[in-house]
This record gives C-alpha cells, sequence and structure tokens, in this order.
C-alpha cells in the first residue's frame, strides 16, 4: 500500500477504532502465540480485545485474527509491518 493510500484510509476512519488484522502462517504449536507477541508490545497498554483462529482445511495453515483497539493509523501500520516482517507469517490481511 503506498503511502497516499494509507493516507486516504486512515482519513476514512476515525480512531481511536476497534480494528482486526489477520496473520496466516505454519500450524505450529507456538504460531498464534508468535502472532500475539508480535503484536501485543506495539499495541500496549492495551490488550487484544479478541482472538480467533481457523485451521485449513488439510490441517497445515493456520489463520490468527487479532482484534484490538488502535490508537491511530500509525500503530495499526506498525502492527501491519510487524506481522509483514516476521519469516513465519506467510500472509497478512
Amino acid at each position: 500500500m503506498s503511502d497516499k493510500q494509507r493516507q486516504e484510509l486512515s482519513e476514512l476512519i476515525k480512531y481511536p477504532a476497534v480494528r482486526s488484522i489477520k496473520a496466516m502462517g505454519l500450524n505450529t504449536t507456538d504460531f498464534e502465540f508468535s502472532v500475539i507477541g508480535l503484536i501485543s508490545p506495539i499495541i500496549a497498554p492495551q490488550k487484544p480485545t479478541k482472538i480467533d483462529t481457523r485451521e485449513s482445511s488439510g490441517g497445515k495453515y493456520l489463520s490468527v485474527t487479532v482484534h484490538f483497539k488502535a490508537s491511530n493509523a500509525a500503530q495499526y501500520d506498525l502492527v501491519y509491518d510487524a506481522l509483514r516482517d516476521d519469516a513465519r507469517v506467510l500472509f497478512t490481511l
């Protein structure tokens, strides 16, 4: 997403706002905790309001959706960037 697109999107959302982000990776025993561990320091002192997980039909992959109250668009972007930069996360939405 370009900086211009991020700015336009941030103007549509009023912060603070409850947002969610989904990370998908291999279904390992620690993937969910890894995702939460990447997000938690960025949203602190807030905590996730809800966490949903779902296995792929074959069980090889796991998606973790974390819902949280974002203070501003920059904070949401930091969460997205942290997930995208981690090798365990194969895809984000």
